[in-house]
């Protein structure tokens, strides 16, 4: 239904979130060099660090976006199927009941 999945778009997030705070501590290193091949060394890592960030945001974005289309899709099923929605929850509560007892009851022995 979509083409990532939330837990795929946060580990992406994170992932460039990491990158981002390498490449940071790597221009702090930097800073102190005044030799022109590192100052154009520090000028392109500081383009590619705000093209990350610039990616990063976006996914925040998507993430929203496909959190927002993942709630009105459940919110629509729950309005077109309102017995159907009853009958799931009731199933997912009696399995959860079920198991909960199950726990305790082992733990009586």
């Amino acid at each position: 239904m979509f083409q990532r999945t939330a837990e795929e778009t946060e580990a992406l997030a994170q992932e460039l979130r990491d990158v981002i705070e390498q490449a940071e501590a790597l221009l702090q290193a930097l800073d102190q060099d005044k030799d022109a091949a590192v100052g154009e060394l520090r000028l392109r890592v500081n383009q590619r660090l705000e093209a990350a960030r610039e990616r990063l945001r976006k996914l925040d974005l998507d993430a929203t976006d496909v959190a927002r289309r993942a709630t009105a899709a459940a919110d629509r099923y729950i309005r077109d199927n309102p017995w159907t929605s009853v009958a799931i929850g009731a199933s997912v509560g009696l399995l959860i009941g079920a198991f909960l007892v199950s726990l305790t009851g082992s733990r009586e022995d």
